[in-house]
């Protein structure tokens, strides 16, 4: 009679064991997933983020969001319309925030100064516009640009590429909030 009983929940045993294999397959995959995610989603320059960031009163998440989109963090970055650096500062830009802070100016290609005047930057863009969206579409085609369009009737992003950059900002922007959320 015990080896009927017995014979009875063999096939439950087989069914527990292939569950608790498969969730430690997929335990492992979301591990391993994770530490994928942190690697693209990285965190490099952290000292100067976390310093500007409480200076300036802008979110980590939305530093690290745009120096990723901007130049996936290499501080020798220089766009095709001549932004340099990590944030990819215009030099123009870089100075005028200069000028306004009442600095002295620097190498705009060391990350300190970089990061400073970026996270700067995106300060004075909150400042004036409040809104996610308005904000990365101005640190990208310009507060001018941006202005005009506010000042129609419906607001729409009239770039394509701007329209681009925003979302990837917004997404880079969800990750780095899901990944690091303190």
């Amino acid at each position: 009679m015990k080896s009927e009983n017995r014979d009875r929940f063999i096939p439950y045993l087989k069914i527990v064991s292939a569950l608790c294999v498969a969730a430690l397959v997929m335990s492992l995959f979301a591990l391993l997933y994770g530490f994928y995610e942190r690697k693209v989603y990285r965190r490099e320059y952290r000292e100067y983020v976390e310093k500007y960031s409480a200076e300036y009163g802008v979110s980590e998440y939305t530093v690290y969001a745009v120096m990723k989109t901007e130049s996936n963090f290499s501080k020798d970055a220089v766009s095709k319309s001549g932004a340099v650096g990590l944030m990819q500062l215009m030099p123009e830009t870089y100075l005028w925030l200069v000028e306004r802070s009442g600095d002295k100016a620097g190498d705009i290609y060391d990350p300190e100064e970089n990061i400073k005047y970026g996270v700067y930057l995106l300060s004075i863009l909150y400042n004036r516009y409040g809104d996610d969206e308005i904000v990365f579409a101005a640190y990208n085609a310009g507060m001018g640009n941006v202005d005009k369009w506010l000042d129609e009737e419906e607001y729409e992003i009239k770039f394509d590429e701007t329209k681009n950059y925003v979302n990837k900002v917004k997404t880079a922007q969800e990750k780095y909030k899901k990944l690091y959320c303190r």
